[in-house]
């Protein structure tokens, strides 16, 4: 995995990010959402220009990680709403042929390190209920569930774990 560069994005980035974001939730999320709200997610969620301006805000950290100039995984944090110590992980995915090749972890700590270097001291996030590969990399790394709450994704309701723990930038 030493050829994996994780860096800041850029508008660059966007196709990449928008074919990693396809094909990790059509991985994670088959048999738990339908593919009609999985696409109406996506199209909602990682259309160009809502990727661009979150790859421009000086607030929210977004990185990539890639090898020779393809884009193999992405991750996004900033402020939440939880407090003036307390960032919000936005998405972090990796395509899913590189699952288990440590992507996802490098991109974590890119996150907790920008974070960190911004003040906050606690990470939460939300994951749906049934995402397990999701829900077991967190937990691996240290985040406990604090709550369960429900989600309207395309007109379904679903289950989501509320992730928070201590952030541990490397």
């Amino acid at each position: 995995m030493s050829d994996v560069t994780v860096r800041p994005a850029d508008s660059r980035d966007v196709p990449g990010v928008q074919r990693v974001a396809r094909r990790g939730w059509h991985a994670a999320y088959e048999g738990v959402l339908s593919a009609a709200t999985i696409e109406a997610k996506l199209d909602e969620w990682y259309d160009r220009a809502t990727i661009r301006e979150s790859v421009e805000r000086e607030d929210v950290g977004y990185f990539v990680a890639e090898v020779d100039g393809q884009v193999l995984g992405y991750a996004s944090g900033g402020p939440s709403d939880e407090g003036d110590d307390v960032g919000f992980l936005g998405a972090i995915y990796v395509d899913p042929d590189r699952w288990g090749e440590g992507i996802g972890s490098r991109l974590l700590d890119r996150v907790e390190s920008f974070l960190a270097d911004r003040g906050y001291e606690r990470l939460r996030f939300r994951v749906l209920a049934e995402n397990d590969v999701g829900a077991s990399f967190y937990r691996s790394r240290g985040y406990a569930v604090v709550e369960t709450v429900e989600a309207e994704l395309a007109e379904k309701v679903v289950p989501e774990l509320v992730f928070e723990g201590p952030i541990r930038a490397p």
